[in-house]
């Protein structure tokens, strides 16, 4: 079952899909689910909220849980699982929501992938909280139609009211392409909101958002807006990051400096070069705003527009508008390019776009102790050489702010890792025997295939008229269409779960690089690099030693030996 949640790195935003903890009681008591049924309709209680104004406690969608369950006893029904997007958007096309498409692809099913638990329909406090553009609409109801080899008897319950998807009265439909739910208006409320932020930015309003460092949060007692007055505390500190980059000081010393000097950012965490970049970069700091990659401009004077927050001034810091400039005239990120924007000719700059080029980056770690006196652990990425150093090859190397780092050739690595990992695949997995688990939707997409032939069957005889039928056909293809999704997602996850069986040298040299990548995450954990001991050169040949491996366990279960 989905769960998106990151113990490791907490988020509001997730999506989980589980089973009701009500059922889950009864089926740890030793019930079943049959009984806990009990010849009432098994629905899923959809939860969705656009914004956790909270810590990602899940408040929101727990409470839309609580009464789904209660709106749908009143109908017969009952909750047996409950799936929920937290602080996701049913508003922009280019947002997924898994649950909801889990969900989607289990009422067409008739049941939940993983447990077998029975769904035929959903429950949603209201049905914003599934639906708000059409595309999803469609895919709802066709879910819905497709419950029970396409009789069309899904159930969608909306607060205390029974909705009827299924059999299109026109209500339904007229209803999408109102204010409420139809796309035309997610588009005027998207138009009405970039010229709400345009009138701001031009009458220099606050900015809104979470708090800024060097800047007060909001408050409601008394009341004060965010971003708005300086934090004296902070602000010294970002003055003097500002200073050290027009004085030409790299991005990593600046993120070191102010890592030793224990000061943390707005959200109280360690800075990154990036985190400093974003600071340092932004135009606030001096009073100035950027919309659609230009600084706003008084369109009167020509001038930047001033904000009515407080900021950095020549006089009073000693930085201000055209030390920014003089700062941005070294940006080279796009996303960062604040107010300078390139020419669209203008070729991109020499190692501007990184990719994922070398076999080991992200798998090996920072093994030297940091200016906290901690072991390092960050990623080593694979660089390029260039200039002098060409000669020895590329290499790896640890870029965190606060260490000295580690730096690896990437031939003797790759070469030394790649024969231990083929020898432990050797060793493991040769002879092991691929178990792919069939797609769960065979049997269905097969007779939707069936009805939509027999269908153009009876066009071809004249037994129907094409204008009769040309609404089933459509729908017909759109199941179609998403059952070979389905099927495509499927075949993708049973690859990634059996990468490692019927393995033989052979199947590593068909490989690509991804594959290869994808590969290494299922066997190494990390594979920390130590620093060179002192006394040794850095030109000493390649030591083995210096590379400590710790293996995925769950990988080797059941497996005898170790690698």
């Amino acid at each position: 079952m989905i769960d998106t949640r990151n113990p490791a790195r907490p988020s509001k935003t997730f999506s989980r899909t589980y089973v009701a903890p009500d059922l889950q009681a009864h089926l740890d008591d030793g019930g079943t689910v049959e009984d806990w049924i009990d010849g009432r309709i098994p629905l899923i209680s959809y939860a969705r909220i656009s914004a956790d104004r909270l810590q990602g406690d899940g408040i929101g969608v727990g409470r839309q849980h609580k009464n789904n369950a209660r709106n749908a006893e009143q109908h017969g029904c009952v909750i047996v699982l409950h799936y929920e997007d937290n602080n996701l958007t049913a508003a922009k096309r280019e947002v997924k929501r898994p649950a909801f498409l889990q969900m989607c692809r289990d009422i067409a099913h008739g049941k939940e992938e993983e447990t077998g638990v029975p769904v035929r329909g959903c429950a949603a406090v209201e049905r914003e909280r599934v639906y708000r553009l059409p595309r999803d609409f469609i895919a709802f109801q066709d879910a819905l139609v497709m419950v029970s080899d396409g009789d069309g008897d899904g159930v969608f319950i909306e607060d205390k009211s029974l909705l009827d998807l299924v059999d299109d009265d026109g209500t339904v439909i007229a209803g999408l392409v109102t204010p409420g739910t139809g796309e035309a208006e997610v588009g005027r409320i998207r138009r009405r909101t970039v010229r709400n932020a345009v009138d701001r930015a031009e009458e220099g309003k606050v900015y809104g958002g979470p708090r800024r460092f060097g800047w007060l949060g909001a408050c409601k007692e008394p009341y004060r807006l965010g971003n708005k007055h300086k934090c004296t505390d902070e602000w010294p500190y970002l003055v003097d990051m500002i200073k050290a980059r027009c004085a030409g000081r790299s991005w990593r010393a600046i993120t070191g400096e102010i890592n030793k000097r224990g000061v943390v950012t707005a959200r109280g965490g360690r800075w990154t070069e990036q985190g400093v970049k974003a600071l340092v970069t932004n135009p606030a700091w001096w009073g100035g705003r950027v919309l659609g990659g230009d600084v706003v401009m008084d369109r009167k004077t020509g001038d930047p527009v001033i904000g009515d927050w407080d900021h950095a001034t020549e006089e009073s810091d000693g930085v201000g508008y055209e030390a920014w400039k003089s700062i941005m005239t070294g940006v080279k990120a796009n996303r960062l390019h604040r107010g300078m924007r390139r020419a669209a000719e203008a070729p991109h700059p020499e190692g501007e776009l990184r990719t994922r080029g070398y076999m080991f980056s992200g798998t090996l770690r920072c093994g030297r102790v940091n200016d906290f006196e901690e072991v390092c652990y960050s990623k080593l990425s694979g660089n390029k050489a260039s200039g002098k150093n060409a000669k020895y090859g590329d290499y790896y190397r640890c870029g965190d702010a606060n260490c000295k780092g580690v730096g690896r050739m990437v031939e003797p690595v790759d070469h030394y890792l790649e024969e231990i990992l083929l020898a432990y695949l050797d060793k493991h997995f040769t002879g092991t025997e691929v178990q792919m688990i069939p797609w769960r939707g065979k049997d269905k997409i097969a007779a939707v295939r069936k009805q939509l032939r027999d269908i153009k069957d009876s066009v071809s005889s004249g037994e129907s008229d094409w204008s009769d039928v040309h609404d089933l056909i459509t729908r017909l293809n759109r199941n179609i269409q998403a059952l070979e999704r389905e099927e495509k997602d499927h075949l993708t996850a049973e690859w990634k779960r059996n990468l490692l069986q019927g393995w033989s040298r052979e199947k590593w040299g068909q490989m690509e690089l991804g594959e290869k990548r994808e590969l290494i995450a299922q066997v190494f954990t990390s594979v920390v690099v130590m620093p060179i001991p002192k006394g040794v050169s850095d030109k000493a040949p390649f030591d083995p030693n210096l590379l400590k491996v710790t293996w995925r366990k769950d990988k080797r279960d059941g497996q005898s030996g170790d690698g």
